[in-house]
């Protein structure tokens, strides 16, 4: 029954998007994810308390589906997580294409507990995601730089898929407001989270849709994958790189 009802969902926002009807219907419908039907081994929580670091409930958390995958369009995609509050100074995030290290950067931590974003550099040292590659990445709390056996860790899965001409027209038919659904109901959810996301940030209100209609857009769409218990935390603002 799984794909039958995905093909529906699916062809049932195509249509909404195509027809007009999108941005006037409930955001419970907007912002639902419908997964690839594929799933990898990974990490979405990062466990207890471990290696001496003092943290918060909950704990370190990927803002990923359950199924440790998820797709995107982007050259240069935007990953999230979780970061609850604790006495650990630093991160690490890692991109890895097979044993081969293609982005590898430690971020500085925040005092508080909120929403981290770290998005590949697109200065021309980190390449482009390649169409169809899979790519794991590794995001870790430090709690001991002389052991790291103690981080709490995260991985998850990304890849690049081509931006289909089927797609790219609805993405240009909708307001930005509306983007998500478009990236939620094919499957990228990178995207998806990223437009949301950056929009909820907009220092712009004028230029974005009213903050309520945001927010319940957000929180419907983590709820679609089971992140509920985040949609309240505020995001940290951009990440101190400390190198890369």
């Amino acid at each position: 029954m799984i794909r039958p009802l995905r093909r529906f969902a699916q062809s049932t926002i195509a249509l909404l998007l195509t027809t007009g009807i999108l941005s006037s219907m409930a955001t419970v419908v907007l912002a639902q994810y419908v997964p690839p039907d594929r799933g990898l081994p990974g990490r979405r929580e990062g466990g207890g308390t471990r290696g001496g670091c003092a943290l918060t409930q909950p704990t370190l958390t990927a803002l990923i589906p359950s199924q440790n995958f998820g797709v995107t369009v982007q050259e240069h995609p935007t990953f999230f997580w979780y970061v609850p509050q604790t006495n650990a100074t630093t991160a690490e995030f890692v991109l890895m294409d097979g044993n081969q290290t293609v982005y590898e950067t430690t971020i500085a931590l925040p005092k508080t507990a909120g929403i981290l974003q770290v998005s590949l550099s697109t200065d021309g040292t980190v390449p482009p995601l390649t169409i169809g590659k899979d790519y794991q990445w590794y995001f870790s709390i430090i709690c001991n730089a002389d052991d790291r056996s103690g981080d709490l860790l995260t991985r998850g899965w990304v890849q690049r898929q081509a931006l289909t001409p089927d797609l790219a027209a609805k993405l240009a038919q909708v307001p930005v407001v509306d983007r998500s659904t478009a990236y939620a109901a094919a499957g990228i959810w990178y995207d998806a989270i990223a437009t949301l996301a950056d929009l909820r940030q907009s220092s712009s209100p004028a230029e974005t849709q009213p903050s309520q209609l945001l927010k319940e857009r957000w929180n419907t769409l983590l709820e679609s994958v089971g992140l509920e218990a985040f949609a309240d935390q505020p995001f940290i603002a951009e990440p101190t790189i400390l190198n890369q």
